[in-house]
């Protein structure tokens, strides 16, 4: 085997073994023995030792510690007489030793935050100061204000950025006004959430006389205030996005951008970023233009209320009687844009979410799923369509640019799919160039059939992760040729790259020493902010299930329906009717199980009824809810329906 380097980040998983994630997506196995230093979130080089398999992806070993991304650890302190050692609270790799001056009066068992100013070699361990006591590590809010340092996140803006804020101009000069597009006669509308802040997309829709649709997509035009390489500008860079935990928003921008000078306010006069499209009754698209415009919303329709209108309520009719006849065209232009989508094979992953309602203590209230009504479906339908149209006219006029990437599922993932759908008489063919279109088809049929949880689970498992890359190769889930994201430059940086990439193209092509100066800077981009989205993703399921698993814990001895949704070599995972993940570990069982990976089920061997498949609908009792492991655990207590 020819001899290989790869260069990733770190992840350790259950202090076990590890896998570094590269800029491709790739997990390359690391067995612990293979570590060689390497801490978790360390950027490391890795020589590959076993090329892929059909049961495995490669395997390697650290190399080289390229660079140590955590300066700041979160665990719990262990304290003697005179010294003390942290426990980290996530998988790390080591304790830390902290030495008696530097424990900042923090007591045995308090979670505290670790400043390390040395990282250990093969005889001693890292060695680190404490600079915050967080207290109980098991009150949630402290675990979610540990989640937030672990991650190196912060909701405070550095004094430098707040000094540049005071600075960043306000009002809107007649001479910019009468540089861009009067939009201000048109009915614009936002539509968000009811506690949606920051607002940075207002659409228009009007029925040509020609029979076509004509849609306006305004875009917060966020690059007027914000300067490239400003103060601003380097530490939304750096967040990359904006993330919504459970009881708190962490923005890409302060709050005096995102839900003031650039949120598109109701009757505000505001500077927008618009794409104009032109579409047949096939929602064809027949031309777009993109330019620079200045808008005023007439309202600020919530989901629930344009979703009371398309539904025929009386009342919220005639509070928006002004714009009752474009909200119709607008879930007309929707649905056609929607078939067109669908014809192609875009697949429409339409899966329960869930929303924690939290009380005036920060305590779970009720669980409820989050709404995708039409009025939802239409933001979708024309931010679709917005985002295409920008991608398109970047990727022919050849601008080096930030796509928006899916990639088709790899061989090895549809194989394993294949292996698991067999039970529901599924298959993906022609594993070599499949189509989207196939796992559209599933999901359709499984709706019928009422297994279209299990089935969306499992595509999802085989599908990669969506990234941003300069390399337009096409989004598979959408099914579409090219895209990119142009629509929320308030709350992605990636919108914001694009928003500076396009304005760039509007009064001529871009010159030479811009474009090289894009090609060299852009990948560096892309690389941060997939994974700035990545974990921002991972941060928001924590702290949903901190939450969860507090409210759990007044449901213990509580029995709930569920249906069986996965297996590990240990456990069985259910899902409750309120869309609670729960699992539990077989070998508590009195019953011999093992695992089948085959049938994808977990067998008794010797007494057939006990036997668990995916789909089973079942009853089960809430026995544990641990803060500790973040983990709630059941046991079934009677099939009440077999899955397939």
């Amino acid at each position: 085997m020819r001899e290989e380097f790869v260069r990733g980040t770190f992840s350790i998983i259950k202090e076990r073994f590890a896998f570094v994630d590269t800029e491709e997506g790739e997990g390359i196995f690391i067995p612990k023995t293979a570590f060689h230093g390497a801490l978790d979130g360390d950027v490391v080089l890795v020589r590959i030792t076993k090329d892929k398999t059909e049961e495995h992806g490669r395997e390697g070993e650290v190399t080289e510690i390229v660079s140590r991304e955590k300066e700041k650890i979160v665990g719990i302190l262990e304290r003697r007489s005179d010294f003390g050692f942290v426990r980290p609270t996530h998988a790390f790799g080591k304790d830390i030793y902290i030495p008696r001056g530097k424990m900042k009066k923090a007591q045995n068992g308090e979670l505290v935050v670790v400043s390390i100013y040395f990282w250990g070699d093969k005889d001693r361990k890292p060695e680190g100061e404490i600079i915050e006591v967080l207290g109980d590590p098991y009150n949630t809010k402290n675990m979610v204000d540990a989640l937030i340092y672990r991650e190196g996140m912060s909701e405070e803006f550095p004094r430098k950025v707040k000094t540049e804020l005071k600075n960043i101009r306000t009002t809107i000069s007649e001479k910019e006004v009468s540089s861009r597009h009067d939009l201000r006669e048109y009915s614009i509308i936002t539509i968000d959430g009811e506690d949606a802040r920051d607002l940075d997309d207002a659409v228009y829709v009007e029925k040509m006389k020609n029979g076509n649709y004509k849609l306006l997509v305004c875009i917060a035009d966020v690059s007027y205030y914000i300067p490239e390489n400003s103060e601003l500008d380097l530490e939304a860079q750096k967040r990359g996005n904006s993330v919504y935990l459970v009881d708190r928003v962490l923005p890409m921008f302060p709050k005096e951008i995102s839900n003031g000078i650039c949120s598109l306010n109701e009757n505000e006069d505001k500077l927008t970023f618009t794409c104009e499209m032109e579409i047949d009754s096939t929602g064809k698209v027949i031309q777009a233009e993109m330019y620079k415009s200045v808008i005023r919303s007439v309202h600020r329709m919530t989901y629930t209320k344009v979703n009371e209108m398309i539904e025929g309520k009386e009342q919220t009719l005639q509070e928006y009687q002004d714009i009752q006849e474009m909200v119709k065209d607008m879930l007309d232009l929707s649905q056609i844009l929607r078939a067109r989508k669908y014809a192609r094979g875009s697949i429409d992953f339409d899966l329960s979410e869930i929303k924690l309602v939290l009380d005036e203590e920060e305590k779970v209230k009720y669980v409820k799923l989050r709404e995708r009504g039409e009025a939802e479906k239409i933001i979708e339908d024309f931010m679709i369509a917005a985002n295409e149209a920008v991608a398109e006219k970047l990727f022919w006029m050849e601008i080096p640019s930030v796509y928006r990437t899916h990639e088709k599922p790899e061989r090895e993932r549809l194989q394993k799919l294949n292996e698991s759908l067999k039970n529901f008489h599924y298959r993906v063919h022609n594993l070599e160039d499949v189509h989207p279109k196939q796992f559209q088809e599933m999901i359709e049929d499984s709706k019928e059939k009422g297994v279209n949880l299990i089935v969306h689970k499992m595509i999802l498992m085989a599908l990669k992760q969506a990234r941003y890359s300069m390399e337009n190769v096409g989004h598979f889930g959408l099914a579409s040729e090219c895209y990119t994201h142009f629509t929320s430059p308030i709350r992605r940086y990636a919108d914001l790259e694009v928003h500076r990439i396009l304005d760039s193209t509007l009064k001529s092509y871009p010159s030479g020493k811009e474009l090289s100066r894009n090609v060299k800077k852009l990948p560096k981009i892309c690389e941060h902010i997939s994974k700035t989205e990545r974990t921002a993703m991972k941060v928001e399921e924590e702290s949903v299930k901190i939450k969860l698993v507090e409210y759990m814990m007044n449901q213990v001895g509580e029995e709930f329906s569920a249906i069986v949704t996965g297996f590990s070599n240990r456990r069985v995972f259910f899902e409750t009717e309120e869309h609670i993940e729960v699992s539990w570990d077989v070998v508590s069982s009195r019953h011999f199980y093992e695992f089948d990976e085959r049938e994808y089920a977990m067998l008794d061997r010797e007494q057939t009824e006990h036997q668990y498949h995916m789909g089973d609908k079942v009853k089960i009792v809430i026995v544990k809810a641990s803060l500790q492991e973040l983990e709630i655990e059941a046991v079934p207590t009677i099939v009440m329906q077999k899955g397939w």
